[in-house]
C-alpha cells in the first residue's frame, strides 16, 4: 500500500515509457538467498552496462492503490504517475523479482533505468538498494522485518526514509530516483 505523500517535486511529465520492463537478455529468475525469487545473471555483466529499464502502463496514484495492478510491478515515475502491469497480464516480468541489498550491485541513472554499479559475475544476483527509490511506500518496509541482504554494511531494518541516511546518500550520490534527488537538492 502506498502512503499519502505531499509536495513531491514534478519530473519529466511528457516522457514516453516502455509498455513492459526491458531486461538485459543475460538475466533470468531463480530462487534467491535474499528473498523468494531473484534476478540472476547468465553471464558476466560489466560495470555501466544497462541491466533493466522499467516499463508498464502509465497510471495515477488512485489506480496504483486500486488493487487492479500487480503490486511488485508498480514503479513511481513522477508526481501521481506510476508504471504498472494490470493483474490480468500473466506474462513474467523480471523486475518483480528484483531484490534489495544494502550494498547493491546496480544503480539508477534516471527514474526507470538501472545499470551495473560494478562488474557482476555470471550467476550473481542483481540487486538495487530500496533507499535509492523508496520514499513513500511504507508497505515495502512497514513489517519491520530484518533485512536479509547479507551485506557487511547492512542497515538491518529498512524504512522509506533510508534515502535520508548520510552513508546511503554518500554511497549512491548522483544515482537516486530523480524525485528523491530533488528532495535532497532542496535540503530535505
Amino acid at each position: 500500500m502506498l502512503s499519502q505523500v505531499t509536495e513531491i517535486p514534478q519530473y519529466k511529465m511528457n516522457k514516453q515509457y516502455l509498455s513492459r520492463t526491458w531486461a538485459n537478455p543475460k538475466l533470468k529468475a531463480e530462487k534467491s538467498k535474499i528473498h523468494g525469487d531473484g534476478v540472476f545473471t547468465n553471464e558476466r555483466i560489466l560495470e555501466g552496462e544497462k541491466v533493466m529499464e522499467f516499463g508498464g502502463e502509465l497510471i495515477s496514484r488512485e489506480q496504483a492503490l486500486s488493487g487492479k495492478y500487480r503490486s511488485r510491478s508498480i514503479w513511481i515515475v513522477g508526481a501521481d504517475r506510476y508504471l504498472a502491469l494490470p493483474k490480468s497480464d500473466n506474462q513474467e516480468s523480471l523486475d518483480e523479482n528484483l531484490n534489495h541489498s544494502c550494498d547493491a550491485n546496480t544503480r539508477l541513472i534516471d527514474e526507470v533505468t538501472i545499470v551495473a554499479k560494478r562488474d557482476i559475475e555470471a550467476g550473481g544476483e542483481i540487486t538495487l538498494d530500496q533507499g535509492t527509490w523508496n520514499f513513500e511506500d511504507i508497505a515495502y518496509t512497514d513489517n519491520k522485518e530484518p533485512c536479509s541482504c547479507g551485506a557487511k554494511d547492512c542497515r538491518k531494518i529498512l524504512t522509506e526514509n533510508d534515502w535520508k541516511i548520510s552513508s546511503v546518500r554518500e554511497k549512491y550520490k548522483g544515482h537516486f530516483h530523480p524525485m528523491i534527488q530533488k528532495m535532497i537538492d532542496v535540503g530535505a
